[in-house]
């Protein structure tokens, strides 16, 4: 389960590292609060198309069919305590044993860490390959809230790490004592890759008019719902990023300035 993702781009820790290299601004796990990840899979192509509506069809996984009866993305209940609910999944209460126990062998845990950024602090992340919501099929990145002395302890305890999303981050495995600890850390945040492309008029359509827009130097558009902690980015129509898969940000409202709003107004800045 806490194994690093066996992506075909990755490298034992036996093969030379990367060069350090300076990261473009949307590989800087600032510019989205769960951290290099996301990025990666909101840059990846190749998926196969499918309609935001919905498409009929049975889930690939125990993961997926479990994620399609927990509701669509745009489906955010927020109580008004601070916190929100998305897919099933409590922002600010759900804990990593909570989220193990829902999608069983389908999650993938490990500490996620930059390349080209010396001294970055890791990141625990959790993905689920194939989810599925409702019927719309794509990624699932989830975040969670941990101490940093507790992570840098953890990754120099880490028994393997593979190179991956083509040598942009190093994914470290969790020690079996680490992931025990590990499993009563509160999930932070989420995001949910599409494997259907969004347009404007689609998320408009299903979404509403978000409270701000900030457009990115490089053309791509923010999407800001702060009463339901959710920011959705869209990829530019040329350019880069042209080809990137739209993300949809989850947190719980209460944390959307300080892990969403911010971060992104500091990117845009040029930070």
């Amino acid at each position: 389960m806490d194994s690093p993702d066996p992506t075909p781009s990755s490298a034992s820790t036996s093969a030379a590292s990367p060069a350090p290299r300076r990261l473009r601004w949307w590989q800087r796990p600032s510019v989205i609060s769960l951290g290099a990840t996301v990025l990666l899979l909101a840059l990846a192509g190749g998926w196969s198309a499918w309609e935001l509506r919905g498409v009929p069809g049975q889930a690939d996984s125990a993961g997926a069919a479990a994620a399609g009866q927990a509701g669509m993305p745009w489906q955010v209940n927020a109580p008004g305590d601070g916190t929100s609910e998305v897919f099933g999944l409590h922002l600010g209460r759900s804990s990593l044993a909570d989220v193990t126990h829902r999608f069983e062998r389908d999650l993938r845990v490990a500490l996620v860490v930059p390349l080209g950024q010396p001294g970055a602090v890791p990141a625990l992340e959790a993905y689920v390959e194939t989810f599925q919501a409702g019927g719309i099929q794509g990624r699932l990145v989830l975040a969670f809230d941990a101490d940093a002395a507790w992570l840098g302890d953890a990754l120099r305890r880490s028994p393997r790490d593979t190179v991956a999303g083509s040598g942009s981050v190093r994914q470290h495995a969790l020690s079996e004592d680490d992931r025990l600890q590990a499993q009563s850390l509160v999930l932070s945040a989420l995001a949910f890759v599409p494997a259907a492309r969004l347009d404007e008029a689609t998320v408009q359509a299903r979404f509403g008019a978000p409270a701000e827009r900030v457009v990115g130097p490089q053309g791509e558009a923010q999407w800001l719902y702060p009463d339901r902690g959710l920011a959705i980015v869209l990829p530019p129509a040329e350019g880069d990023l042209a080809r990137a898969k739209a993300v949809l940000q989850y947190v719980a409202p209460r944390d959307f300035d300080t892990r969403l709003r911010d971060p992104l107004r500091r990117a845009g800045a040029g930070g």
